[in-house]
């Protein structure tokens, strides 16, 4: 091979501003691309940034040679290529734009359509027409002109593309990741605009060294293209960026060695790079302990917003449930009412028409007979009880119970009760008594016939739940309270049943005994009590050992 070396020679100052503005770009580049590549080379978008990292290496290399070689030769041969080179970079910048826009890889289409637009250049290079001539004396190629204009057409196509998605997200309305998308763009559209403008002036006004003074510009915009891809996450890499300033700072430090001639400063330079290198491997390692530790806290700030998420969500679950419950309940307690009402009149004609037969206004009825009508009589005076249980519970739940609050002598209610249900306790075999003095008076503030009602029911569940043996009701005045008892031999209770005894249908460890009634009584006992703003309670030693209920109201002097 013959070299001429004449015109081909530049000066040593043109080298040194060569490899400076060549080589840190390609190793800033090349390190990048293939650091995020196996980081994530799973990820498309990383595949694709490592082929335009690749790609626009190997422009930089071959311009390189053009300027730093003497030999006609290889200058000749990198000289061809250069064009398909950067053409095919612009083409996967394009593919680059195109996936992160759309979140997803293209159809075989459209990657089709690109692999065409890049093989026209091609064929034209390895045909040897990208460079028609080249004259020694001035160390020019002459290029294809065609090629050129071609070039020149893709770029500015790919450039207006890119242009015209930016618009498209500045005038989008929605705001997810709106600015991070804008500013990979925007970085992007600069790198290629810059990098296309010089190439172009450069052709026409064949002044080649503004394409070294415009490579000093080029890699702020490929930085900011990765500072986006690192700071904002494109590749689920957040430490990465950490590692590319280290190893810039350091190849910034060996570039000097490119004009140092002193040897003191070369050897300066080296112990730099060297000491530089000792502390970035010790900055990685604490890196590594806080990424471990970082990524263990993202791990479980996730797992905690999960569960967060799974909490409010129940919650919502339980609040359309409850809702529904509420809708539930509402209807089953407007149904009790309307069936309750609907009860009252029959059973109020049975007992009206009993009570004739039994007073003999239809004439002489057998023993046989009357016996029959006086437990039809029982039975609906107790069906009776129940439909008037469920219409109070009805209007409690349904906040329709009205109170006609009087200051009234509660030791009279008591008293008068206890006479009206004696005979009932009689027939039964019980002793139902008062102690409560004739001349003692205890005052409260209610609704007389609610608490009276409350008298019977307990009284009556006394009378229910015992076999044999009394029934004492007593008042006591202490600290302000009136207190009622009402004391009875019967079944007694367990303390377990006593928690649940003042519940709707709860019927205690006496169920066994008496299956007659509702399960409200003791319901309405506790809600018309607490209404008056008083309590009720119940004790008991035990199973077989009798119980005793109490009341406490407000004293009125």
């Amino acid at each position: 091979m013959n070299t001429l070396i004449n015109s081909c020679e530049v000066s040593f100052e043109i080298i040194n501003l060569s490899y400076y503005s060549h080589l840190i770009p390609i190793f800033f580049s090349l390190f990048l691309a293939f650091l995020v590549y196996f980081k994530a080379h799973k990820n498309i978008l990383s595949k694709i940034f490592l082929a335009f990292s690749i790609s626009f290496c190997l422009w930089l290399i071959a311009d390189l040679l053009t300027w730093v070689s003497n030999d006609y030769y290889l200058i000749y041969s990198t000289w061809s290529p250069v064009d398909h080179i950067e053409t095919v970079m612009y083409i996967i910048g394009l593919y680059f734009v195109l996936v992160f826009i759309n979140k997803k890889d293209l159809s075989r289409l459209s990657k089709f359509f690109l692999f065409l637009a890049s093989l026209f250049p091609f064929l034209i290079t390895i045909t040897k027409n990208s460079v028609l001539s080249f004259n020694h004396s001035l160390c020019e190629a002459s290029n294809n002109v065609l090629l050129l204009d071609y070039r020149f057409f893709i770029e500015i196509l790919v450039v207006l593309i890119i242009l015209i998605n930016i618009i498209k997200l500045i005038f989008n309305n929605i705001e997810i990741n709106k600015k991070s998308s804008l500013f990979i763009l925007s970085s992007m559209f600069l790198f290629l605009t810059v990098f296309g403008v010089t190439s172009y002036l450069s052709a026409i006004t064949v002044y080649y060294e503004l394409n070294l003074y415009a490579l000093f510009v080029i890699p702020v915009f490929l930085m900011a293209i990765t500072y986006s891809i690192f700071s904002l996450d494109i590749f689920n890499i957040k430490i990465v960026s950490t590692y590319f300033i280290v190893f810039g700072l350091i190849i910034l430090n060996a570039s000097q060695l490119i004009f140092i001639t002193s040897t003191t400063n070369i050897l300066l330079t080296l112990l730099t790079i060297i000491l530089s290198i000792i502390l970035s491997i010790i900055l990685f390692k604490n890196l590594k302990k806080e990424s471990d530790q970082r990524v263990k806290i993202e791990k479980l700030s996730k797992d905690l917003e999960q569960s967060r998420w799974k909490i409010e969500k129940t919650n919502l679950d339980l609040e359309i449930a409850n809702d529904k419950l509420k809708g539930l309940d509402k209807l089953k307690t407007e149904f009790v009412s309307l069936a309750s009402h609907q009860l009252r009149s029959p059973l109020t004609a049975i007992k009206g028409y009993t009570s004739m037969l039994l007073e003999g206004d239809y004439g002489e009825i057998n023993k046989e007979a009357k016996e029959t009508i006086e437990r039809v009589m029982q039975s609906s005076n107790n069906l009776t009880l129940v439909v008037e249980d469920l219409l109070n519970v009805s209007k409690i739940e349904s906040g329709g119970m009205k109170y006609e609050i009087i200051k009234f002598d509660f030791s009279d209610l008591v008293r008068d009760t206890v006479k009206d249900l004696s005979i009932t306790a009689e027939k039964r075999g019980l002793k139902l008594t008062s102690s409560i003095p004739d001349d003692q008076k205890y005052f409260v503030n209610g609704d007389k016939e609610k608490l009276r009602q409350i008298l019977i029911n307990l009284i009556d569940n006394s009378i229910k739940y015992t076999k044999e043996g009394s029934i004492v009701t007593s008042l006591v005045e202490k600290s302000g309270k009136i207190i009622l008892s009402i004391k009875d031999t019967g079944v007694g209770i367990s303390k377990e049943a006593i928690k649940g005894l003042f519940q709707k249908f709860s019927r205690g460890d006496g169920a066994k005994l008496n299956s007659s009634g509702s399960g409200l009584g003791l319901y309405l006992v506790k809600e018309i009590v607490e209404a008056h703003k008083g309590r009720v309670w119940i004790e008991s030693e035990g199973i077989g050992k009798g119980s005793t209920f109490f009341v406490e109201l407000d004293e009125v002097k």
